[in-house]
């Protein structure tokens, strides 16, 4: 049994806590300030347009040249160039995008201080109800910040590497120059000939006179052949790389199609099947072995899920967010110890973010370190800028702690701001611990106060 956090002892946390997270500091910024709002700008150009914006941020050529080799990438034309970077910032563009009509924001930014580069710079996307973690990868180059690569933390799938998979192991191919050239010219050469042989032909038909004409109209599609042929030819002595014709197919995105329709209609069963055959079909084993985990949790079925998370953290590369499930588990068994160093270790690997250190607050003061509790609540509250949004991060708390009543509390000031939305909190799953304390169903079937004067 957890024992409650009790009203006091947040209340403390709750006064004079620090505000934004990103403060210029006195004399200028610092690299890392300036990567940070490099990375929100570049994530709201993702999320709201211009897309262009965001294209530009991306190191498309750095990517290419550390997937196909520096030598390789250099070689090719600025036409095949520009074919592959378009199929790396496609890709990170659609990681991204928020669901047709779906509202999305960025939450939070974090840079650690005295980042040197590459910043690694983490970040939480709101979509929605729910919040993508992120860690970007950023450098400083002559043309000013770009981005190396975004790694989706939680389940540890690197867009970057996704491309190199989304590529295939042969994306580039050198051409053998002279069986090339014979394969482009000779039918050409060959149309070339057809059209001259059967001017030839109908020009013995005709009388003299007319054949001036024909031989006018047939010099046009010959021409065509001739041209077309010497720009195929041009074509393969400028580029003595082929790429792929298509990309190989990922049969498993169908199989991950079905088995997050299943986890989203509750069949764990159902969901468990896809994802077997997800990896069967190619799927990253990681991502796959993670969100097995979920879908047994959500299942009900604790045991199954330690297990897979247990192997998704074991696989290389780790899914990190495993273990912050597995210490959300260990928490509701009541193992405080094993839930602080498994968030401990998640933290260390992806960066902080509220709602982490806001669990990580409620773990501490139940093992009655105060001070770590402190600590938590503060930096959790350093990542969120505006004060409605530290009153929402506070009743997440108590709701972790089972306090509805203190929860209410923190809430109750949002409703003269016009930023109290009862239908949302409703269907808020942070709010489930507390969902039939009295004080949280009566303050929910509450009439909404009239909005504010503008």
């Amino acid at each position: 049994m957890r024992r409650r956090l009790g009203f006091a002892p947040l209340a403390i946390l709750a006064f004079g806590l620090s505000g934004a997270v990103l403060r210029a500091q006195e004399g200028g910024s610092t690299s890392p300030e300036e990567a940070a709002e490099f990375t929100r700008r570049a994530a709201l150009s993702a999320l709201h347009g211009p897309r262009k914006l965001f294209f530009e941020a991306i190191d498309a050529d750095g990517i290419l040249r550390r997937l196909i080799g520096p030598a390789v990438f250099g070689g090719l034309s600025a036409r095949q160039q520009e074919i592959l970077r378009s199929t790396v910032r496609d890709h990170f563009a659609e990681a991204l995008a928020p669901a047709a009509g779906a509202s999305s924001d960025v939450r939070w930014v974090s840079v650690p201080s005295g980042s040197e580069t590459p910043v690694l710079v983490s970040m939480g996307i709101h979509y929605g109800s729910s919040v993508l973690k992120t860690r970007w990868t950023v450098v400083r180059t002559p043309r000013g910040w770009a981005i190396e690569d975004i790694v989706l933390t939680d389940p540890g799938l690197s867009l970057a590497a996704e491309v190199g998979r989304l590529l295939g192991p042969r994306p580039v191919v050198r051409r053998e120059l002279t069986r090339d050239v014979r394969l482009k010219a000779l039918p050409r050469l060959l149309g070339l000939l057809a059209v001259l042989a059967v001017a030839w032909a109908f020009a013995r038909r005709l009388p003299r006179e007319r054949r001036p004409l024909l031989w006018l109209t047939a010099s046009v599609p010959a021409a065509l052949f001739l041209i077309d042929g010497a720009l195929a030819v041009r074509r393969a002595y400028q580029e003595p790389y082929g790429l792929v014709e298509t990309l190989p197919p990922q049969r498993w995105r169908e199989f991950e199609k079905v088995a997050l329709e299943q986890q989203g209609e509750g069949n764990g069963e159902g969901a468990r099947l896809a994802w077997e055959q997800a990896a069967e079909a190619g799927a990253p084993r990681t991502a796959v072995e993670y969100q097995m985990g979920l879908a047994a949790r959500a299942a009900g079925d604790t045991a199954a899920a330690k297990a897979h998370f247990e192997k998704a953290l074991a696989e290389n590369p780790p899914a990190p967010g495993a273990g912050k499930e597995l210490a959300l588990i260990a928490l509701a068994e009541g193992n405080n110890a094993e839930a602080a160093a498994r968030l401990g270790a998640y933290l260390e690997a992806t960066g902080p973010d509220p709602d982490t250190l806001a669990t990580l607050a409620v773990i501490e003061s139940n093992r009655g370190d105060s001070a770590a509790a402190v600590r938590a609540i503060e930096s959790a509250r350093a990542l969120v800028g505006e004060s409605w949004k530290k009153a929402e991060l506070e009743a997440e708390v108590y709701s972790r702690s089972g306090n509805a009543t203190a929860a209410v509390a923190a809430l109750r000031p949002l409703e003269g701001q016009g930023r109290l939305d009862r239908s949302m909190l409703r269907a808020d799953p942070t709010f489930l611990p507390i969902a039939t304390d009295p004080a949280w169903v009566a303050f929910l079937n509450e009439s909404p106060a009239p909005a504010p004067a503008p």
